[in-house]
């Protein structure tokens, strides 16, 4: 045992000798050297490929036809592709043949592809979201049963805001194949309230007193119709009658929620009462 540890000890001093360590560090310096130069083309090459795509979308967004949604997807498409050019010569730093690289790439671009079939469907989800344009950042919509404002839009995802505040993030091949509603693309909307009247109160004094007090708002439009009221529906306890309105598409909540409050203050003024459910107890003797 004294003998082996003898040993081993003398073979750990001389594998320490300076001489080995010196040798030993001419071998492993170039390849350091190699993942160091090749970690920071990767760190600058990020830094580039940002800065590029910024620049894109900046230049582009001057074009006359593109907005700031085609600006963002071209944007992106920049800094994808200069990230794949910099992988690629970081790569070939650290002796990768990228000749060899790119061919095994291709190889294995099939396997790749039906393995992220989602991720791929998105891309192209995503650029034809671009073409056909069915929405633009800043555009209200409900998508995939999510409203919201579109604040953002990439080649694989597509992100809202909902009037709640609260971020939503969908991928674009869930948006493509969905129906898509554009709430602003119209620029304006209608706004549809209900109200009920007891049956022992005069109709067409309902419909007079909810259009003037419509009319009288003033974010409700006048066109392309004029404030509008029609019994929908006989209800168990009362009169059921809808208002419509039209108003800019940035004032809908505020329309729809002042005309709740107007009517039923109109209602109590002019003497027309809104139905409430009663409890009635009976006493069986």
């Amino acid at each position: 045992m004294e003998n082996e540890a003898a040993e081993t000890v003398a073979k750990t001093v001389e594998f320490l000798s300076p001489e080995n360590l010196m040798n030993l560090a001419a071998t492993v310096a170039p390849y350091v050297f190699k993942v160091l130069l090749a970690l920071l083309i990767l760190w600058i090459g990020s830094k580039i490929a940002r800065w590029l795509g910024k620049k894109v979308q900046n230049n582009a967004v001057k074009a006359p036809n593109v907005d700031d949604t085609l600006a963002q997807f071209i944007g992106s498409l920049v800094r994808y592709a200069v990230m794949a050019m910099v992988f690629i010569a970081a790569i070939g730093q650290v002796g990768v043949q990228t000749a060899s690289l790119v061919a095994m790439l291709g190889a294995a671009g099939l396997a790749i592809g039906l393995a992220l079939q989602g991720t791929l469907s998105n891309v192209a989800a995503g650029a034809m979201l671009m073409l056909f344009r069915p929405f633009k950042i800043g555009d209200m919509v409900n998508v995939t049963g999510e409203e919201g404002v579109v604040t953002d839009m990439s080649i694989f995802t597509t992100e809202l805001t909902t009037v709640d505040h609260v971020q939503v993030i969908i991928g674009n091949g869930e948006v493509w194949g969905s129906t898509i509603q554009n709430l602003t693309a119209k620029g304006i909307r209608r706004v549809d309230n209900n109200f009920g009247i007891d049956y022992d109160d005069d109709i067409n004094k309902a419909f007079k007193v909810i259009k003037e007090t419509a009319a009288s708002h003033p974010k409700v439009l006048s066109e392309p119709e004029a404030p509008w009221a029609k019994v929908t529906g006989l209800g168990e306890s009362s009169v059921d009658i809808q208002s419509r309105v039209w108003c800019k598409s940035e004032d809908y909540w505020d329309v729809m929620f002042d005309l709740n409050k107007m009517v039923k203050e109109a209602f109590d003024k002019n003497g027309l009462t809104i139905p409430y459910p009663i409890s009635v107890e009976l006493d069986k003797k």
